[in-house]
C-alpha cells in the first residue's frame, strides 16, 4: 500500500523527538537528572487533563513564570474535556468500570439484563453514574469522601428504573427469587398488541383502564419463531412477573404460549421498545431514601413518574461506591466468598490497601469469623479476624446477589470494622460508608490514584514532595480539584526539579492507553466518539474498523486484589500495529474527505494545500508551538517526507495521509511523559 511504503520516514520524526520515549517506561537511576522545560511539561500536563495540544501562549507564559501553570490548570478544569477526562478516571478509581451485560447474570439471575439492543446503554448508564456524582459533588466544593457516604446519585430514567426493579425482584443467598409484584397483582396477565395501534405509557399504567397492562409491541407481528404456529399471533397474553414486566418494557416478546406451543423469546424490533433514547442521556441527581411507614418503593414500570422524579423510594441501602450495581457486577460474590471480595475491593478503592496478612490490627472480638475455615490457631486466622468481621455488615444487609438479606442469622450480625489500626463498632452500611470515608490512609491513596492516572507511576510515599501534597489535602478539606491542580503543578508531575519521586522512578514515558488516546483523537481533531465509546452514540451502528481495534488496545484496569491500578505502559508490537492502523483510519477521515454529518466538527485539510496542513499536524497533533526548539525541524522533516512519497509515485491525498500517520506516531503523541 502507498501509504506504508513511506511510513519508515516517521523513524526520522521519532529520532527528532527523542527515540528513548519509544522504549517504554525506564527506571534507570544511572542517568544524571535533566529538568523538563515548559515546552514538555505543560505539554503533558494539558493532555492528561484535556488530552488537547499547548498553545504558544501558553508555553509562553509558563516560560516566563513558572507560577502561571497552577492558573493555566484551573482555566483547563473548566472545560468540557477536563469533566470527560475525570468521569472516566472516577469510574476506574471507584471500580465502576470493567463490566458488561454478561456480568449481570451474576447479580440479576436468572436472566440478567432485558433488551439487547438497549442493555449497552444501560450498563454505560451503570458504569458512568457513581462518576459522574463525584463530578457533581466535588464541583460544588463537597470533600472527596462525601461520596463514599452519598445517597444522592446521578442517575437517568431507565437507571432509577432497574434500581426500582431490584426493590420486587428479590434473589436470597440460594438464588430463590421473591417477585413482590406478582405476589401483590396474583391475577394479573400483560398483553402485548399491534393492530389496535400505538399505546400510550400513561394509559398502559391506567388501573382500570380498558389498556392497563397492555403494551403495543409491532415485534409480535414481524418477528419469525421456527414454529409458525407463534408467528401471526396479535395479541399475545404473559402471565404476571416483574420479570417479564421489565423485558416487556424493553421491547422483548416473552415466553409464552399459543395453544400448547411453546414460544421462546424474542428480542422484538427497534419501535417495541418502551424506552426512549432520553431515559438513558437525561441525568439529574436523585435522592434514594427508605420508605415511610406504610409507604411502597418506586414502581419500575412508571415510566412518565421516573422521568420527572428526583427521588427514589428504596428498602435496599444504596449508600456510597460499593453499594452500586456496577460495584456488584464488577465483583461477584457467592455463597463460599460471601462478602469477602466486596469487602476488599472497598478497601482497596477507600484506603489503597487491601487485608492481605501484613497488617498488625487485633481486634478485641471477632464477629461473624469463620470459625470453621479460619479459628483460632489457623493458618488463616490471621486475614481473617479482620476480614470476616468487616464484611459481616456487607453479609448482613445484602444477599449473595446484592438484594436485601433474609437470613436472620446473618442480619444480626453487623460486624465490626478493623482494618489498618482503625476499630470501631458498625450497626448500619451508613456506619461502615462513614469509617471508610474518616480512614486516616485516605487521602494519601487518593492522591497516590492520581499519581498513577498522571505518571503511569507511583509517587514515592516517602517523598517530602509528595508528602506535603497529601498534607495540604488533607488540610484543605479533601477538595479534589485542589489535589489536581497541586500534584499536576508540582515537580513531581512536570519534573522541572529533582524530586524522591524521580529518583526512585526516573521519568517513566508511557504510551497513551486507550482512553488517553481516544480523547486526543476526539478533542484534537474535532471527532465525535471516534472510537466509539459511547454506547448512546451508538445504538444500532455497527461498530468502525477503529472501534474494533481500539477495543484491543491497552487501557487501564483494576485485577481482583489488585491495590494498584493495572497500567500497560510499553509500546509492544501490537501497540504500534495497532496505533498505526488507527491512524491510517483517521487520516482516511481527515484529508481528502467527504464531509461526514456524523463529524460535524471533524479537521479536514486538503492535499493541494500541503504546507498548511503540515503546519498543523505539528501544532495539533504532535502539540508542538513555535516556542519549542523541534518545531523547525520536525516540520522538515514532515515536509520532506511529503515531499518524498509523491516523488516515489504517491499521489499527493496519499502522501498528506501517510505524512498524517507519521505525525500521529510520533513519541510526543502517542506518549504520556513527553
Amino acid at each position: 500500500m502507498t501509504m506504508r511504503s513511506a511510513l519508515p520516514h516517521v523513524a526520522r520524526v521519532a529520532l527528532l523527538l527523542g527515540a528513548a520515549s519509544c522504549t517504554g517506561p525506564s527506571y534507570d537511576n544511572t542517568t544524571p537528572f535533566v529538568g523538563d522545560t515548559p515546552e514538555v511539561y505543560v505539554a503533558k500536563v494539558k493532555n492528561i487533563l484535556v488530552g488537547l495540544p499547548p498553545t504558544d501562549d501558553e508555553i509562553a507564559a509558563v516560560d516566563k513564570d513558572p507560577n502561571a501553570l497552577p492558573g493555566l490548570i484551573d482555566t483547563w478544569m473548566a472545560t468540557p474535556e477536563y469533566q470527560q477526562k475525570m468521569m472516566v478516571f472516577f469510574e476506574l478509581a471507584f471500580q465502576q468500570t470493567q463490566i458488561t451485560a454478561a456480568n449481570f447474570i451474576d447479580i440479576m439471575p436468572p436472566n440478567g439484563l432485558p433488551g439487547e439492543r438497549q442493555s449497552p446503554l444501560l450498563v454505560q448508564n451503570v458504569r458512568e453514574s457513581f462518576a459522574r456524582t463525584v463530578l457533581e459533588l466535588t464541583s460544588k466544593g463537597q470533600p472527596l469522601t462525601d461520596a463514599f457516604k452519598t445517597k444522592r446519585l446521578m442517575m437517568t430514567p431507565a437507571l432509577m428504573q432497574l434500581y426500582a426493579y431490584f426493590e420486587v425482584h428479590q434473589a436470597n443467598d440460594a438464588a430463590q427469587i421473591t417477585d413482590s409484584f406478582a405476589k401483590a397483582n396474583p391475577t394479573l396477565t400483560f398483553t402485548l398488541e399491534n393492530s389496535a395501534g400505538p399505546i400510550p405509557v400513561a394509559d398502559s399504567l391506567t388501573v382500570g383502564g380498558p389498556n392497563y397492562m397492555h403494551w403495543y409491541n409491532p415485534g409480535i407481528m414481524t418477528q419469525m419463531y421456527p414454529d409458525p404456529t407463534c408467528n401471526g399471533v396479535d395479541p399475545i397474553t404473559v402471565n404476571v412477573s416483574s420479570d417479564q414486566l421489565f423485558r416487556i418494557m424493553y421491547g422483548e416478546i416473552p415466553a409464552h404460549k399459543v395453544g400448547t406451543v411453546s414460544c421462546p423469546v424474542k428480542g422484538g424490533t427497534p419501535a417495541s421498545t418502551q424506552m426512549l433514547d432520553t431515559d438513558f442521556t437525561d441525568w439529574k441527581m436523585v435522592t434514594l431514601r427508605a420508605p415511610n411507614a406504610g409507604e411502597q418503593p418506586t414502581a419500575f414500570y412508571d415510566l412518565p413518574t421516573l422521568r420527572t422524579a428526583t427521588e427514589l423510594v428504596v428498602k435496599t441501602p444504596r449508600p456510597g461506591y460499593f453499594s452500586t450495581p456496577a460495584f456488584g457486577a464488577n465483583w461477584p460474590t457467592n455463597s463460599s466468598n460471601q462478602m469477602r471480595v466486596t469487602l476488599n475491593q472497598a478497601l482497596i478503592v477507600a484506603t489503597g490497601m487491601q487485608i492481605d496478612g501484613t497488617d498488625g490490627t487485633q481486634p478485641g472480638s471477632t464477629p461473624g469469623l469463620d470459625s470453621t475455615h479460619a479459628g483460632t490457631g489457623t493458618v488463616c486466622f490471621g486475614c481473617h479476624q479482620l476480614l470476616d468481621p468487616t464484611r459481616s455488615i456487607l453479609s448482613a444487609n445484602y444477599s449473595w446477589f446484592y438484594n436485601q438479606q433474609t437470613d436472620t442469622t446473618l442480619t444480626k450480625q453487623p460486624g465490626l470494622f478493623a482494618f489498618q489500626h482503625v476499630i470501631a463498632p458498625m450497626a448500619t452500611l451508613d456506619d461502615f460508608a462513614s469509617i471508610l470515608a474518616t480512614h486516616p490512609l485516605v487521602p494519601g491513596a487518593w492522591a497516590q490514584k492520581l499519581c498513577y492516572y498522571a505518571n503511569s507511576a507511583p509517587c514515592d510515599p516517602n517523598d517530602p514532595e509528595f508528602q506535603r501534597i497529601v498534607g495540604d489535602f488533607t488540610s484543605g478539606g479533601l477538595q479534589w480539584n485542589g489535589l489536581v491542580k497541586e500534584l499536576l503543578s508540582s515537580p513531581i508531575t512536570t519534573n522541572v526539579t529533582e524530586t524522591k519521586t524521580y529518583a526512585t522512578n526516573n521519568e517513566v514515558i508511557a504510551v497513551s492507553r486507550r482512553d488517553h488516546l481516544c480523547a486526543q483523537l476526539d478533542n484534537r481533531l474535532g471527532f465525535i466518539d471516534i472510537c466509539q465509546l459511547d454506547e448512546t452514540n451508538q445504538v444500532g451502528v455497527a461498530k468502525g474498523t477503529i472501534a474494533q481495534i481500539v477495543s484491543g488496545m491497552p487501557s487501564d484496569g483494576y485485577g481482583r486484589g489488585g491495590v494498584i491500578p493495572v497500567l500497560p505502559n510499553e509500546p509492544t508490537l501490537f501497540y504500534r500495529g495497532g496505533l498505526e492502523n488507527i491512524c491510517i483510519q483517521v487520516a482516511a477521515q481527515v484529508i481528502d474527505a467527504k464531509a461526514n454529518p456524523k463529524q460535524p466538527g471533524a479537521k479536514s485539510w486538503s492535499s493541494s494545500q500541503p504546507d498548511a496542513a503540515i503546519a498543523d499536524f505539528v501544532s495539533i497533533v504532535m502539540g508542538l508551538t513555535a516556542h519549542d526548539p523541534r518545531t523547525a525541524d520536525v516540520t522538515t522533516a514532515l515536509t520532506a517526507h511529503f515531499t518524498n512519497a509523491k516523488s516515489g509515485g504517491a499521489s499527493a491525498t496519499d502522501s498528506l495521509r501517510s505524512t498524517f500517520v507519521a505525525a500521529c506516531l510520533s513519541p510526543s503523541f502517542i506518549g504520556i511523559g513527553m
